[in-house]
């Protein structure tokens, strides 16, 4: 409903309530901000630069299909708004439609030659849909040396498979991951170097990739002893299989064999060969570093802090080496599991609830409140609300399982098992005779408990 104020008291009250919205978002308080907005459009509902904040709230919420369609809405209604382009450029960019991303960017580009950063995202858009060439031309524009090189790289090794995988080791080893694909922060895997006459070989195995976080194994094993065709050459004794042997690897084969290698998919994570987690960062990000035994690039790292309802608390997103850092710069950090179990999700305009002390990393674009289970008080157990759309990492003291709750049921679990739940689960810690909190949790309602092996006894 329009509001029936005098057209000069409503615009200085939208005015108002829009600087505040972007004070807000500045400061990372998105549900804030979109309650002023939600007061900026009462007062007048289509107004395009209330639509445009409202756009962009939507987009740092993870509600992305909503973001698209509004912004579609705003550039038919102006479609030589360069600004409108660039933000519509962008959502296309984060929901994976890269040839409509470099088309509207190509647009604003078209308007506007000196914008650095629509340059930028341009580049990017055409790294994604392959136009190479284009991409290195939109980053020369930029002012991204560094983008402008490692598109050089790819463009003069594309036809040398075996050549680029040694470049990109000897890349990684000196001087750390500089690929420009900021709304995707982590990439590797784990890859064998394939011999020069394996090239066939080598593109079965990248062609039978199906996930962001498959084990990637290229190249065969040595072969066994032995004549062709024969069984392995081995001690035998009564009733047990033979011992199989195998001559010793070169040391360039055992280097390359086991080498922690960055992918090209640009994926937000990678578990490598061991339970290894590959963390990269490119821009912002926020992990741990409980387990890192390695790392590379520049980067530096701020203590995060716990968010309740919607807003920045004082008090510290975990303690000591279990603290959690807003990660900012380029490179990578290698995380050692040291007997714990990582598990990457990859959330779509999900809701993710997770033990606090088991959510080690996650993207930016993924929305999150600090909070407890309800009925422990000062000591229930803590746990995060993840929702929108984005890539996450767990960590656990064992190996993770689903366990469906119907509607009818009522599960009762250790809060020591309980590392997160999906769907409508109504958690509550139980008390005991006493009226004191118990480490056990009631769980009712619909959906499905994450739970990790308990601790031996």
């Amino acid at each position: 409903m329009e509001s029936d104020l005098p057209a000069d008291e409503v615009e200085r009250k939208l005015a108002a309530h829009l600087h505040r919205a972007g004070e807000l978002l500045r400061g990372d308080d998105v549900q804030q901000a979109e309650a002023e907005v939600t007061r900026a459009l009462a007062l007048r509902a289509d107004d395009l630069r209330a639509r445009n904040l409202l756009g962009l709230v939507q987009f740092r919420l993870g509600k992305y299909d909503e973001a698209l369609a509004l912004y579609r809405e705003l550039v038919a209604r102006d479609a030589e708004d360069p600004a409108l382009r660039l933000n519509l450029g962008l959502v296309e960019l984060r929901v994976g439609k890269h040839d409509e991303a470099a088309a509207d960017l190509q647009r604003v580009v078209d308007r506007e030659p000196g914008n650095q950063r629509a340059q930028g995202y341009l580049g990017l858009a055409l790294m994604r849909a392959g136009d190479l060439r284009r991409a290195r031309e939109a980053f020369v524009k930029a002012g991204q040396e560094e983008l402008v090189k490692q598109v050089e790289e790819k463009m003069a090794t594309a036809a040398e498979e075996s050549d680029r995988a040694v470049a990109e080791v000897r890349r990684i080893a000196e001087k750390g991951l500089r690929a420009f694909d900021s709304d995707q922060p982590f990439s590797a895997i784990v890859d064998d170097a394939a011999s020069d006459g394996d090239a066939a070989k080598q593109q079965e195995n990248v062609a039978t990739q199906r996930g962001p976080w498959q084990l990637r194994v290229s190249g065969a094993p040595p072969p066994a002893p032995g004549p062709e065709g024969a069984p392995p050459v081995g001690l035998v004794a009564s009733g047990v299989e033979p011992l199989k042997l195998e001559a010793p690897r070169t040391v360039a084969e055992f280097a390359t064999a086991r080498l922690l290698r960055a992918a090209k998919l640009g994926e937000p994570f990678a578990l490598a060969e061991g339970g290894m987690l590959i963390v990269r960062i490119d821009g912002r990000l926020p992990t741990r570093t409980l387990g890192a035994i390695a790392s590379s690039g520049q980067l530096t790292f701020e203590p995060m802090m716990r968010r309740v309802r919607g807003k920045t608390t004082a008090e510290p997103f975990g303690d000591g080496a279990e603290a959690l850092f807003l990660t900012q710069g380029n490179g990578l950090i290698v995380v050692a599991p040291r007997g714990a179990r990582f598990t990457a999700l990859a959330l779509k305009d999900d809701i993710l609830y997770v033990r606090e002390s088991a959510l080690f990393s996650f993207e930016e674009t993924l929305h999150f409140e600090n909070g407890r289970v309800p009925g422990g008080g000062e000591v229930g157990l803590r746990v995060v609300q993840l929702r929108g759309t984005g890539r996450c990492v767990l960590r656990a003291n064992a190996a993770t399982f689903c366990l469906k709750l119907e509607p009818q049921d009522t599960l009762y679990v250790g809060q020591d098992v309980l590392c997160g739940w999906i769907g409508r689960v109504v958690p509550r810690q139980l008390k005991g005779s006493d009226g004191e909190p118990t480490p056990y949790i009631e769980c009712t309602g619909e959906g499905a408990l994450i739970l990790e092996e308990p601790p031996p006894i």
